[in-house]
């Protein structure tokens, strides 16, 4: 899930929470050409329909990954935080996410694929927009640090470019073991780090209505799952935007 582009949000919303206590719905439908989460690919081209609702600093949704080849299957997660002003500049933010993957189970609540991750993370109001988070899911037992920066560079009243760059790094728990088929240790590890780039272009179509079009850069330091992944990868996407 793009969970790091939904804490910022929070964290930018929950420092005006004062002036702006009313429910606020958004919906969100993107399409991305690869499905890159913390530095692995899970998917290749896929559909991100989304829903969010805020009031004051709590928000809540849900999020969804469809990849159009089927041979991946579809993760849809649900998630619940709190921001908060800590002064001036400073945000805080905390939540959960319940990872979900419908195609592998049969009971939505009692599976082995779904996962329960906790977050928390601080953002700076100055320049860059600097952001700290750390995630701990109690399923899987890792344990994520990322940092990220950004800046908007305004064209016109309705449009912008925005550019990010993130770095974290993955705590897995236990060992991943590549091996040959006659039981050869190629590589392990149980720890990695990954880092990224965007760039979007977004323009206001109205007060209600937003597009984006963007391209994003990933990688990390090792190969996460097998051949058919990619752990550096350039993609592109878009997404249209309405609220209320």
């Amino acid at each position: 899930m793009k969970k790091t582009t939904l804490c910022l949000a929070a964290v930018v919303a929950g420092a005006s929470y004062v002036s702006a206590q009313e429910v606020s719905i958004t919906s969100t439908f993107a399409w991305e050409s690869s499905y890159m989460f913390r530095g692995v690919q899970l998917a290749e081209d896929y559909f991100a329909p989304s829903v969010d609702i805020s009031y004051g600093g709590f928000y809540t949704g849900v999020w969804a990954a469809l990849p159009v080849d089927h041979i991946y299957d579809n993760e849809v997660d649900l998630y619940a935080g709190y921001s908060f002003p800590m002064s001036d500049v400073l945000s805080a933010d905390v939540g959960a996410t319940y990872y979900t993957y419908p195609d592998s189970q049969d009971d939505f609540f009692d599976s082995d694929t779904n996962t329960l991750e906790f977050y928390g993370g601080v953002a700076m109001d100055v320049q860059l927009s600097p952001a700290v988070y750390v995630y701990y899911d109690v399923e899987l037992e890792n344990l994520t640090l990322e940092t990220s920066i950004g800046h908007s560079f305004p064209i016109d009243d309705a449009s912008s470019v925005d550019v990010s760059a993130h770095l974290g790094w993955v705590d897995l728990g236990d060992d991943v073991v590549i091996m040959r088929g006659e039981g050869e240790v190629l590589e392990s590890w149980s720890d990695y780090i990954y880092y990224g780039a965007g760039v979007s272009y977004n323009y206001q179509v109205n007060d209600a209505v937003g597009l984006s079009l963007f391209a994003n850069w990933a990688a990390s330091s090792e190969d996460q799952v097998d051949d058919m992944t990619d752990d550096n990868e350039l993609w592109f996407g878009f997404s249209i935007t309405a609220g209320m």
